[in-house]
């Protein structure tokens, strides 16, 4: 019995042991989509994104480092008199369409909170952005366009579910775009936007 009991002590001493849990890198990668409704009196509209982001060694690793590419085009219709009058002498209103597309490269300073809640990591950040702008107007048969672009800022809070490789999130944005055309104005063409998705570590 002692001849057995110390040939299977042998034997799993002889095992390999386990290899320990693969550890997550520092980079991660995120596609997101929301809505967003500017401070102006354009429409909401789907908001679309992807984000890069590096995990620094700061803070106990919780500072990341994030760039972010994103995509809207919120356009209102409306009617506008024009100079020309109709038989009963009134003015004659014509339809019209204004559409702003903006692309925006933003690269942010987000600090982390693992599992501040509960099996969330509530995080906040903010950093400035490079916005492009083009503004379309579509009025008596005829389109005019502006372009420009210009430098911002957005501020961000969000939270992160554990999944899979990486975690699911919903977060919120307040963006501030400021844009001078004619047909705008001074306005600023940012504004708040809710967002989900999902940020895979590598």
């Amino acid at each position: 019995m002692n001849a057995l009991a110390l040939l299977a002590f042998a034997a799993l001493a002889a095992a390999p042991s386990p290899s320990p849990k693969h550890k997550e890198g520092p980079l991660f990668l995120a596609p997101k989509v929301g809505f967003i409704k500017t401070t102006t009196s354009l429409d909401g509209d789907l908001y679309l994104a992807g984000e890069v982001g590096y995990l620094t060694p700061l803070l106990q690793r919780r500072l990341a480092v994030v760039l972010e590419v994103n995509y809207h085009r919120p356009s209102t219709t409306g009617t506008m008199r024009g100079p020309q009058l109709d038989n009963l002498g009134q003015p004659v209103e014509r339809p019209y369409t204004l559409a702003a597309r903006e692309v925006a490269i933003q690269l942010s300073a987000v600090l982390r909170f693992p599992r501040g809640l509960g099996p969330l990591t509530p995080y906040v950040g903010a950093g400035p952005g490079l916005y492009l702008h083009r503004a379309t107007v579509e009025v008596y048969d005829s389109t005019a366009s502006e372009s420009g672009g210009g430098f911002g800022f957005q501020a961000l809070a969000g939270a992160e579910l554990p999944l899979g490789p990486g975690g699911a999130f919903l977060e919120a944005h307040y963006h501030f775009a400021p844009v001078s055309f004619l047909t705008t104005g001074d306005v600023n063409t940012g504004g708040v936007l809710a967002a989900v998705g999902y940020r895979l570590r590598l």
